[in-house]
Parts: C-alpha cells; sequence; structure tokens
C-alpha cells in the first residue's frame, strides 16, 4: 500500500463553474464530474462497512470514473485495481499509473457481451482473489445518482428554477439524479439527453461506435431511468468534434467531447425557446483529449473527406431508426419498454401478452421422479399464473433450505425491487402453480430491466425457486420450459433466454442443463461469488 498522500481538498474538482454563454443558456463546467459520484459512493461505503480501511477499490473503467476513484485512493489510502480494454487514452492510462493504480487492459471480447462483458469477467476474477475488494459498480449503485442532489441545490441556489436542463448521458448518474432532484421544485422541468447513433443507451441497435469517449454504450445501465427524459438527441463523432472546437473557439472553454454534443444541442434549444432559462452539463476539460479531437492530424487520420454535419436535427419515428446525423426524438418521460416495445413502438408484436391466467404446459416429458413422492410425473396440471409487485403474499411460503437459500435472493428483496423499479413493463414476475397451489416463483426480465452482462435484445431468468416441500417432482425444469413457451408465444422476436446460475450451485445447473440451457463461457461476480452465464436459444 503505499503512502497517504494530502492533496488539495479533493471537492473542489466537484464543484462547477457556473458560465453564461448566452442571455438565457448556462454552461455547468466541471473540471471533473465524476469526482462527485465516485467521493459519494467511497464515503458511503465506508460508513456502511463495505469499503474497509486499507482496502482494495476494484472497478471497470475506461474514463473519468476512474481518474477520481484513483485520486481518491491516493488521498485515502486504498488500493486500486481498475480493469479497461484498448479504449483507454493514453495519456490517461500513464496518469492512472503515476497515481499508483494497478491497470489491467482486457484485449479480447467475450463471446457474449463483447468487450464489456470481458471486462467484467476479468473484474470478476481479481473481486474474487482479492482481500478486502470493493466494486462501486458506478452503472448499478444508486448512491451515483444520488451524489448529484448536492449539484442539484448548487444549481438552484445560483440560478433559481430553469426551464430545461441538458447533458451527456453515460452511466445515468448525472442526469437522472439532477433531473429528479431538480424537478422537486418545478416538475416541469424540460430534460434533454445527448447520445450518439449505434448506442444502446436509448434503444438504438447496436453497431460500431468510433472515435468517440464518453458517449454511446453496449449496455443499458440500471442507472438510466429513462423517465426522466422529454426528449433524447443523437449525434455523430463528426458533428459532436465540430462542436467541440466551436465551443473552445467562441467561449473560450477547453472542454471534452461530451461537453461539445450536449452543447451543439443546448445552443440549438436556447435559440428555439427565448426568454426560457436553460443549464447544459459541461462533465469534463479537454485536456485528454490534445492528441485526439483538438489535433488535425488525428481528426484528418478518421474522416477521410469532409462528413456532413447538421446544423439542425432531424426529428425520427423511433429511436430503432438508423441514424446518419443529428437525430431527436420526442421520449415523453417514457421507459425504455414503453418506447421500444410499446402500442406505438416498432416492436409491439413482441410486447402484447397473450397468455390466460394460467399458462399451461402439457405433455411434459420430465424424467425426473419425486424423491418426496411415489415417483409421479408432473404433466398438463403445471402452468404459470402472472403476478405483481404486490403478490408476496401469495408465494411467500416458499422457503429453501439454508443452503439454496445462499443462491437465491429473498423473496422479501425481490418484491420490493419489483415495487420500486423503474421499468415495470420490463419485469415479469410468474408463480409455477401445480394442483392449485403456488409451488415455485421466478422472474422474467426484459429490454431496460436487463442485467449488466446480458446483451440487448435478450430476456433474462432470475429468482427461480421451488418450495422446499414441492422439490423433487420436477417442478425446476418445468418452471424453465414453462418460461420458454411463454416467450415464444407472447415475445416472439426474443430469440434467446439466459441466466445465471453460481458456480458452486451444481445441483441448479444441472436442473438447467437439462432443460436445454447451454454454457455460453461467460461469468459475471455476484453477490454470492461468481456466477456461470447460461443461455438457451428459442
Amino acid at each position: 500500500m503505499s503512502e497517504r498522500v494530502l492533496m488539495r481538498n479533493l471537492s473542489d474538482f466537484e464543484n462547477p463553474r457556473f458560465i453564461r454563454l448566452s442571455t438565457d443558456l448556462w454552461g455547468a463546467s466541471f473540471p471533473l464530474m465524476k469526482m462527485l459520484p465516485a467521493r459519494y459512493m467511497l464515503a458511503r461505503a465506508a460508513k456502511l462497512g463495505l469499503l474497509k480501511p486499507g482496502g482494495t477499490i476494484c472497478e471497470s473503467s475506461s474514463g473519468t470514473f476512474g481518474l477520481a476513484l484513483a485520486m481518491l485512493a491516493r488521498q485515502y489510502d486504498y488500493g486500486f485495481t481498475m480493469v479497461s480494454d484498448w479504449a483507454l487514452d493514453r495519456n490517461l492510462h500513464k496518469r492512472l499509473l503515476e497515481l499508483g493504480v494497478k491497470v489491467e487492459i482486457v484485449k479480447v471480447p467475450a463471446a457474449v457481451g463483447g468487450i464489456q462483458q470481458a471486462r467484467l469477467d476479468k473484474l470478476a476474477e481479481i473481486l474474487k482473489n482479492t482481500e478486502n475488494s470493493y466494486w462501486p459498480s458506478q452503472y448499478s449503485n444508486p448512491d451515483n445518482p444520488l451524489a448529484y442532489a448536492q449539484f442539484a441545490e448548487q444549481l438552484f441556489n445560483r440560478l433559481g428554477n430553469i426551464d430545461c436542463i441538458v447533458g451527456p448521458v453515460g452511466s445515468g448518474g448525472s442526469m437522472c439524479g439532477t433531473s429528479r432532484f431538480l424537478r422537486i421544485a418545478n416538475p416541469d422541468l424540460h430534460v434533454i439527453g445527448v447520445d450518439t447513433p449505434n448506442s444502446a443507451l436509448f434503444g438504438q441497435p447496436i453497431g460500431i461506435q468510433q472515435h468517440l469517449s464518453g458517449l454511446g454504450g453496449h449496455i443499458v445501465p440500471r442507472n438510466v431511468d429513462h423517465s426522466q427524459f422529454n426528449v433524447v438527441h443523437w449525434l455523430t463523432p463528426a458533428e459532436v468534434f465540430e462542436s467541440t472546437h466551436k465551443l473552445h473557439r467562441q467561449h473560450g472553454l477547453y472542454l471534452g467531447p461530451t461537453s461539445g454534443a450536449a452543447y451543439k444541442v443546448a445552443n440549438w434549444w436556447s435559440r428555439k425557446n427565448p426568454n426560457k432559462k436553460a443549464v447544459v452539463i459541461f462533465p469534463d476539460e479537454g485536456h485528454r483529449y490534445v492528441e485526439t479531437v483538438y489535433d488535425e492530424k488525428w481528426l484528418s487520420s478518421v474522416f477521410e473527406s469532409s462528413p456532413p454535419v447538421r446544423q439542425e436535427p432531424v426529428a425520427v419515428l423511433a429511436p430503432t431508426e438508423e441514424m446518419t446525423g443529428w437525430s431527436t426524438y420526442a421520449w415523453d418521460r417514457r421507459t425504455l419498454d414503453d418506447v421500444v416495445s410499446g402500442p406505438s413502438g416498432p416492436t409491439s408484436s413482441c410486447s402484447t401478452e397473450r397468455e390466460p391466467t394460467l399458462h399451461h404446459l402439457s405433455n411434459l416429458n420430465l424424467d425426473a421422479p419425486s424423491s418426496r413422492s411415489s415417483g409421479a410425473f408432473i404433466g398438463s396440471e403445471v402452468g404459470l399464473q402472472k403476478l405483481t409487485a404486490f403478490d408476496y403474499q401469495k408465494v411467500s411460503h416458499l422457503d429453501l433450505d439454508p443452503e439454496q437459500e445462499r443462491y437465491v435472493d429473498p423473496l422479501e428483496l425481490s418484491f420490493s425491487e419489483l415495487e420500486s423499479n423503474f421499468a415495470p413493463k420490463s419485469h415479469h414476475p410468474f408463480a409455477i402453480i401445480a394442483c392449485g397451489e403456488a409451488v415455485g416463483f421466478f422472474i422474467l426480465r426484459e429490454g431496460a430491466a436487463l442485467p449488466e452482462w446480458a446483451p440487448p435484445g435478450v430476456c433474462t431468468l432470475h429468482s427461480l425457486r421451488v418450495g422446499r416441500e414441492y422439490q423433487g417432482k420436477g417442478y425446476g425444469i418445468a418452471a424453465t420450459r414453462l418460461a420458454i413457451e411463454w416467450l415464444k408465444t407472447n415475445r416472439p422476436c426474443i430469440k434467446r433466454l439466459m441466466l445465471g446460475v453460481n458456480v458452486r450451485n451444481v445441483t441448479a445447473r444441472l436442473v438447467y442443463m437439462k432443460a436445454g440451457f447451454q454454457d455460453t463461457g461467460g461469468r459475471y461476480e455476484g453477490p454470492c461469488g461468481p456466477q456461470d452465464i447460461l443461455r438457451f436459444d428459442l
């Protein structure tokens, strides 16, 4: 462990300058915005005993969140291991090493989930082998958006009520957290998110994302609360770079490309809406981009010819459309599931549920005799009953043996998450019904509710349990096959069901393999240790 270093007050990095860009447009320019959630998350983790003195922070990052963690680790005498990939900026890499960070570079994408899953797999391995380790998990840690209460308060104290806030969307923390708090004072706040084409964040088909740092992603972080956004804009790299240079030339602000992207949209909105007070978020400074965005030779190597740059956005009918330039869509504060799979969305045929209250599976070919009864097989009397977030009592009797409980989320936790989740139409809780009573329970997730390890377009199975007194009768295999039949009937566009099973939970793994699941070779770190990722192709 390195010697503790007393830097200047690191909170200075998280306090923005407020810059008047035009009569009604203000910029909130941060030296290092990610310092705000990083410091808050580590402080909370230390208070809760999750991060112990002298412990090691482990995180996957390729940008400024990693830098903020590195500075904090140096300040408070923590170790820090960061997993990244080839997208890590050369100068940032050098800076991290000088701060004492152990940087692990992943070079080979995972078979499922690509380079992001490969990074998570490596991170899981490091967490398993590192004593007193702590994973901040900025994409899913609720302390990330909560940290922005401080910024919302600063914004309100300086400017009062504002009409519109614009910012880039990555982990979801800054825009979703800030908007949520600002709407306490102004429920009519207009929120605009900025993304780039081929990014999964707002439903674009995933494609090659080149040259942009800080925009776009192949997964939808849990902290992205889509219902906070009124409108979404997508900008191409050429449009982002042009705006970044314009921000420097016209305002002397030497900032990164995420700031340039947000400025282009905010400046346009402000001109279209005179006498409306707008704020645009500028997350970091431009020093990391001296050899890229601000280098003419690099720009020439990226673009062989001058690419088209739109000065006005083109409205699209759906966020899944191909986008070749600045585009916009009226999100109207809906969830991702509502937009992409809703009645007016492009895949509505995949979201209309057609099953009756009980979805029966007849003629099950199950060869698992009961270990507690006469060896009878279950047949057409087994089915599924769709539950709501408030049906806990219907399955509360489904206790497990202590050895099994360690591998499955407690029912109370599952229903608590169902009650509070931001994408209710993407969660599907079911009771497994046999002979008129509930014998088991599971949840299917899709769309915005997918976990970080799952690629877009699939469905995932979670929290499967069969009550202790009902085990040994084949209900586990029946449940997976019922889930498959439900998907084929109600989600014909989904072609793969995936799940995670603890590497030590041999019994459950055998049940899944017997039901036809295959091992993807992928793995992620779950609350009780490494989880193998299995799949069933529909």
